[in-house]
């Protein structure tokens, strides 16, 4: 049974990201729709870019990665939120390219991962590897969020 468990997180994990999420609205689809300075502009003060929304959850698909193959890692701001490149077209579609990349080398990760390893804790951490994979579809659809507010707030 927890063999399937790991093919349902892997979904999971996948259609919070890509086209088939719940909501109706992927945010990869969100991202898509951006132009590079769509995705660069700062149009609610105080808030993060789409791309800097972006890169964040590139960051956080490659660390629990990185995790279940056992490293314990932690981020300061910088690193957790890292600065864009210039705001090209190439470099925006090259950003995303590498979501893309990370997201799947997690979600393949995922479904070869031990089933009995759902239980075990996260290196460095207080929560399990189960509790972080069911947090990443979470974490990606919460800044989905974000974006479609950014996406509004450029069109007043």
């Amino acid at each position: 049974m927890k063999a399937n468990e790991l093919e349902l997180i892997a979904g999971q994990i996948e259609s919070g990201y890509n086209e088939g999420a719940w909501p109706g609205v992927s945010v990869r689809g969100l991202f898509r729709g951006m132009t590079a300075a769509e995705a660069a502009a700062h149009p609610i003060k105080g808030a993060h870019s789409a791309w800097e929304i972006a890169l964040h959850l590139g960051i956080w698909h490659d660390a629990a990665r990185r995790r279940l193959g056992g490293e314990p890692l932690d981020y300061d701001n910088d690193e957790d939120w890292p600065a864009p490149a210039q705001p090209t077209e190439a470099n925006w579609k090259a950003a995303l390219d590498e979501i893309d990349r990370g997201l799947a080398a997690l979600s393949n990760t995922v479904r070869h991962l031990q089933p009995e390893r759902l239980d075990d804790i996260v290196p460095g951490k207080k929560f399990t590897v189960y509790f972080m994979l069911h947090g990443m579809p979470q974490h990606d659809l919460y800044h989905g969020g974000q974006v479609v507010l950014l996406k509004k707030a450029l069109k007043t």
